[in-house]
């Protein structure tokens, strides 16, 4: 009979592989060294997460719940004043502001990485990128449900705002250039007030685009 996983044991090697895959990457991570790293054998991670793949898709996760969310940032009430379109507007910006920050960097790098890797192997890591995304599509859908948004235009808002942000993220990340990309969500944050304002019939809060930058 196989002895039972010991949960915390799991648990710290989890946290430490997940420091050392953000540090070098998806690509850069084989299982031999990352163990080596950690001071255990190869078989130790294999016995706790099954594969290298299975570890992968831990770390992904568990990295991914270091960062900060837009449904906590939606569950905040100091937020909007209450007008819910202006508290979705000021979550978005206050992620861009956390994702402009050097800390942040090494996770994007991670994200971003994965995103280029489930273009390459869609079968593989393609489940885990939408895993990573849902937490948004989740909570800004929610969000404009909750104000009475129907289903179909909720979810297309947030599948609207999640392309509009990553990809001014990855063109900042890329490029370097801020400014530009302080710019598009600028524009993305007025078209989410537009179109929010809309579903939910609502008049949209004050002016004022959610000082993204």
């Amino acid at each position: 009979m196989a002895r039972p996983r010991d949960p915390q044991r799991t648990a710290d090697l989890l946290a430490a592989a997940a420091d050392s895959v953000q540090r070098t990457g998806i690509a850069g991570t084989t299982l031999r060294p990352l163990a080596a790293e950690l001071g255990v054998a190869p078989r130790t991670l294999l016995y706790h997460f099954g594969s290298k793949e299975g570890l992968l898709v831990e770390v992904v996760r568990a990295l991914r719940r270091r960062q900060p969310t837009i449904a906590e940032l939606l569950d905040d009430p100091a937020r909007g004043a209450g007008d819910p379109v202006q508290r979705l507007v000021e979550a978005v910006a206050a992620l861009w502001r956390e994702a402009k920050g050097e800390e942040a960097r090494p996770f994007l790098a991670l994200y971003f990485e994965l995103a280029s890797s489930a273009i390459r192997d869609p079968e593989r890591y393609r489940p885990l990128l939408l895993e990573v995304d849902r937490e948004w599509g989740e909570a800004i859908s929610a969000h404009l449900l909750g104000c009475g948004a129907a289903a179909e235009e909720a979810r297309a808002i947030a599948d609207a705002l999640l392309i509009g942000y990553r990809g001014a993220l990855g063109f900042a990340l890329a490029t370097g250039r801020w400014d530009a990309a302080d710019a598009s969500i600028l524009a993305l944050a007025a078209d989410l007030r537009r179109r929010a304002s809309a579903a939910i019939g609502g008049s949209g809060g004050s002016a004022e685009e959610g000082r993204a930058g």
